[in-house]
């Protein structure tokens, strides 16, 4: 019973030392003081009789100590100082043996801390400092021969209990086991003390200087500036033209479009490009349809269907690129008529003009794989893949077609994420969001067909927020002039036609205008090009590669259409601008948007008589 309640004690003072905030340790010096019980277990044998048996004595020490920390959790220490070991010896004869016993101890131990609790485990080392004894009925004191080195077991408990930041006040509980005698002479042993002690102790300690606060770091600031003051929506006929990717991308490892991006049609009579969107990603997810009617417009055209793989696992499946040609034609001949033998099929391993399948970054390389699994498309005759014109009259054409701001962001801690949020009229237009440093400039292709008509201003709310948790935010409004056809007509104000095209479409990484660019741009783009048009030539890529890259990549792109317009037609205004991938017309986790992102648009506005 008794056991158990001393195991139930220990168990809660350990648990509550354990729940204290750790006494943080530094180097210390101190000095201590002991009183306890000297327990002797002795069989001397000297003229007077035989003294066996056990006796208690009252001890006392006192010294000092040091000790310093190896861990939060672990340290050394040293005491040194004198202990008095004496107590009355009796015989089997009743009679006493008065002992005065003294040793300079030396106890290098290991320190253990749990929170504030602290065990000291080690060996202490006893030198004699005198040994004497006084048989009972004498007067005369005689010294005890041969004293030897005095080596014993030591270990105890302690608390720690702070008295200021320097001073440590530490009772603690102990004991020595001893593993020598008193005594090396035949006759005075065996004789072993073992001692209990409760030491108190007064510890001073060297803590370093505790480092100044760092201050706290400045909240961030934002400021914007609009390349624009107003922004001008305009009701005019808007004809663009889409260009047709010759490509059909298929899932990885298959050879059907089930379950893929594209639209296909159930019946070739529901279905008219005419009633397509004006979006040339969702013009070329109907690219199997369009091809499909304008074969049977032109019966004497012939089309070639190469399949292909992305050249890595899929190349083991030899065939894979066969199989995704043939779904091909047979989607062509069986949900449009057309006959078999106008249809030709061939396949690759991999693609003549592959996409970025050899980057080293796995983003990247994974796009391009994407790219690579697809079965391309030629035909005989260029009108069964030449670009979808689409006009729609009063259609809202925003000028400038893109706004840039530049953004200043100040502060002291490093900027985590940064939003940018458009509304109109209270409705959210557009919401764009970028992690770290937002770059510049910020810019945002304004979506002409999501603005509501009228004079109802184009508002933003600019917000960052800093690794620390802190926002700050700016907010602005740009004034739009909303023209629309009655104030032209009621107003005699000048009409305009705005033809828009985006059918220079580039190889991966190249700025370079083949034989079929020069010729759409000849054949569709130059008749649209007057002495008084306005031509906007503006550069884009895709996502894949490096951002200064690509930046520079998608201006000599633009650069190389203005000069190709400018040497024809020279008396226009040309303006041109590169966006790279800050700017991307289409969605980049499609191959098709990324495939149409590699492009220059080119935009004519040629003022018509005030009616």
């Amino acid at each position: 019973m008794l056991s158990r309640c001393l195991l139930s004690v220990i168990l809660t003072g350990t648990v509550y030392a354990l729940a204290q905030s750790p006494l943080r340790q530094w180097t210390t010096v101190g000095v201590w003081g002991a009183v306890g019980a000297n327990l002797h277990a002795p069989d001397v044998r000297i003229l007077s009789g035989t003294y066996n048996r056990s006796a208690t004595g009252v001890g006392w020490g006192l010294g000092g100590s040091v000790s310093f920390p190896l861990s939060s959790g672990i340290g050394l220490g040293v005491r040194a100082g004198y202990e008095a070991l004496g107590a009355e010896l009796r015989s089997t004869a009743d009679s006493t043996l008065a002992t005065n016993l003294g040793a300079v101890e030396l106890f290098p131990h290991a320190l253990i801390w749990l929170g504030r609790l602290y065990i000291p485990v080690g060996v202490e080392l006893g030198i004699g400092a005198g040994a004497s004894y006084q048989l009972q009925g004498q007067t005369t004191w005689q010294d005890i021969p041969e004293q030897a080195l005095r080596v014993a077991l030591g270990g105890g408990v302690g608390w720690a209990i702070p008295l200021s930041q320097s001073v440590t006040l530490a009772p603690e509980l102990g004991v020595r086991v001893p593993l020598t005698d008193i005594s090396s002479a035949t006759q005075w042993k065996p004789w072993k003390v073992t001692q209990v002690r409760l030491t108190l102790g007064l510890h001073f300690s060297f803590p370093k200087a505790r480092p100044l606060p760092e201050p706290e770091p400045e909240a961030p600031t934002v400021a914007l500036s609009l390349n624009v003051s107003r922004l001008r929506l305009e009701e005019v006929r808007l004809t663009e033209y889409f260009p047709l990717l010759p490509y059909v991308f298929f899932p990885e490892a298959s050879s059907t479009l089930n379950g893929s991006e594209y639209r296909l049609q159930a019946s070739k009579a529901e279905f008219s490009p005419d009633r397509l969107p004006m979006d040339a990603l969702s013009v070329n997810r109907s690219l199997l349809d369009i091809v499909g009617k304008r074969l049977t417009e032109y019966p004497n055209a012939r089309l070639t269907v190469t399949g292909t793989t992305d050249g890595r696992q899929e190349a083991r499946d030899t065939e894979l690129p066969r199989g995704r040609a043939e779904w091909v034609k047979q989607y062509l001949v069986t949900s449009w008529g057309i006959e078999p033998g106008r249809i030709a099929v061939q396949s690759r391993r991999y693609p003549e003009k592959p996409s970025a399948s050899r980057s080293l970054i796995p983003e990247d390389r994974r796009d391009g794989d994407a790219e690579n699994r697809r079965a391309e498309l030629s035909a005989t005759i260029p009108e069964v893949l030449s670009p979808l014109p689409l006009t729609a009259d009063n259609q809202l054409y925003a000028e400038p077609e893109a706004l840039s701001w530049e953004a200043r962001v100040t502060g002291g801690a490093p900027i985590a994420s940064w939003e940018l949020v458009l509304s109109q009229a209270g409705q959210t237009v557009e919401v764009l969001r970028g992690q770290g440093q937002p770059g510049t400039p910020l810019l945002w292709r304004v979506p002409a067909s999501k603005l509501r008509a009228g004079e109802l201003p184009l508002e933003y709310v600019f917000r960052v927020t800093d690794a620390r948790g802190r926002t700050a935010q700016t907010v602005g409004s740009i004034p739009v002039d909303y023209i629309s056809s009655l104030r032209k007509r009621a107003e005699r104000l000048p009409d305009r036609t705005v033809t828009r095209f985006s059918l220079v479409l580039f190889d991966f990484d190249s700025d370079a205008l083949t034989p079929s660019n020069q010729q759409v741009l000849e054949q569709l783009v130059l008749p649209f090009v007057r002495a008084n048009s306005t031509v906007r030539v503006v550069g884009y890529t895709d996502r894949i590669g490096e951002r200064d890259y690509n930046q520079n990549l998608s201006w000599r792109r633009a650069q190389r259409v203005r000069d190709f317009l400018a040497a024809r037609v020279p008396a226009a205004r040309y303006e041109v601008a590169g966006y790279g991938e800050s700017l991307l017309l289409f969605d980049n986790n499609s191959p098709i948007g990324r495939q149409l992102c590699r492009t220059v648009q080119i935009t004519i506005e040629t003022p018509n008589a005030a009616p």
